[in-house]
């Protein structure tokens, strides 16, 4: 049997490659890396094992998880999705279906959110949240500061009541429409995701704000609407600022501090997502709440979509 090979990417942070291993008759999704980075292959195919019975095909079905020593090389093997990427979808249609695509994707997630945490994963959720003032102390003590990271500082200084978990869900862990398929008859699928553990649903919000809002705003917007089904609790926007401004610092600065060339590029990440919370003086972004967005709301309607 011949095997073709056909490359994806390969994730500048971790090394991983993605492949496509295709035969006559059938083809697999393929993540491979050094076997120092079998744990992260691990977490990607348990992440799999964990949300596919919820995701009526958006999560790719794993097969196999390997290791081989004596070539250095560790990877798991997933069923085939016959599509390309999402961003390269996203680049070419109208207003309307950027928005609407985000319901799709916000309907997914809220399915993969519904796994039912133990006690041990319920604990471990509300121990992650309680380990981000360390963050934040580490942020400010050893990170790169960013200008006018009083803004953040202060929204989560004079929240901090406030700062709580929203809700226990198993998190994807990095929700941005870079890890997202699409196929030609436009089904949407997650790619294996490795940064998979329990914690708020909020995080997965956060990290969509710092990845995603910038460049396609809409998609975003559709998001929360077709997670929360259009009726998003008041309570949510309060919690899900608190996390964006903690993301902007901690995970920016980790950014910037593992390369400092990145310095500049994660100020203006920083600036961006405070505009986008009016310098944390509001809990709804204005990329939500824009009489635009409201309008592609109206004819996303209007068409059905």
């Amino acid at each position: 049997m011949q095997l073709g090979y056909r490359p994806l990417f390969k994730d500048p942070n971790s090394q991983i490659e993605y492949f496509v291993l295709q035969s006559t008759d059938t083809s697999c999704l393929c993540m491979q890396s050094s076997l120092n980075n079998f744990q992260k292959l691990k977490r990607a195919y348990q992440s799999s094992e964990y949300f596919y019975k919820f995701s009526n095909g958006s999560i790719l079905k794993p097969l196999s998880l390997n290791r081989n020593s004596s070539l250095n090389i560790s990877s798991a093997v997933f069923e085939n999705f016959d599509g390309g990427f999402l961003a390269d979808f996203l680049k070419v249609v109208p207003p309307t279906w950027q928005y609407s695509t985000g319901k799709r994707i916000g309907r997914i997630l809220c399915d993969i959110h519904s796994y039912t945490l133990n006690e041990k994963q319920t604990s471990k959720a509300h121990t992650r949240h309680d380990s981000f003032m360390e963050k934040l102390a580490f942020y400010i003590s050893d990170l790169p500061h960013f200008k006018n990271d009083n803004y953040a500082l202060n929204a989560i200084s004079t929240r901090y009541d406030h700062f709580s978990v929203f809700k226990s869900v198993m998190r994807y862990g990095s929700l941005k429409h870079n890890n997202i398929l699409i196929s030609k008859d436009t089904s949407l699928a997650f790619l294996p995701s490795y940064t998979i553990g329990p914690g708020d649903l909020c995080e997965d919000f956060a990290n969509l704000e710092l990845e995603s809002a910038g460049e396609y705003p809409l998609l975003c917007a559709g998001i929360i609407d077709g997670y929360f089904g259009g009726n998003v609790p008041t309570k949510f926007w309060m919690h899900f600022a608190l996390y964006c401004a903690f993301y902007s610092l901690f995970k920016c600065g980790k950014r910037a501090l593992k390369n400092k060339n990145n310095l500049n590029k994660m100020q203006l990440l920083y600036d961006r997502v405070c505009k986008d919370f009016s310098n944390f003086s509001r809990p709804i972004p204005v990329w939500y709440s824009s009489p635009a967005t409201d309008q592609v709301r109206i004819q996303a309607k209007k068409h059905g979509l």
